[in-house]
């Protein structure tokens, strides 16, 4: 018989198959986004399953394709995004790891209340 699991080790066992990264991307023109937060799936060579664009003027958008993975490509970690080499020459991407929590609140939102200032 299949025991059932508890719901904190169920929270417990998708906080490690999860990472969730906001990425900062510095301001180019109204129709690219400044901030993107991904839902990385861990287990599955670092794709997306969710994502959420935010634009210069705090709109958030989810992006949905109708696929099990929203990125055409695996998310790079969170040192290889802020690692200045060919992808970000120019400083132009920051990212962080940041909570399950924090990204919820975000994916179920149509506006960003946080900060869109790419930091120094």
């Amino acid at each position: 018989m299949k025991k059932r699991m508890s719901e904190d080790a169920f929270h417990t066992e998708q906080k490690k198959r999860y990472e969730y990264i906001k990425c900062f991307w510095k301001y180019i023109d109204e129709e690219t986004p400044v901030l993107l937060f991904y839902e990385v799936d861990l287990e599955n060579e670092r794709y997306a399953t969710r994502m959420t664009e935010v634009f210069s003027d705090r709109r958030a958008v989810p992006v949905d394709e109708g696929y099990a993975f929203v990125t055409e490509a695996p998310v790079p970690t969170v040192d290889e995004i802020n690692q200045k080499d060919e992808i970000n020459q120019k400083d132009e991407f920051f990212a962080m790891v940041i909570s399950r929590e924090e990204f919820e609140e975000i994916y179920q939102s149509s506006i960003y209340l946080g900060e869109i200032t790419f930091p120094d």
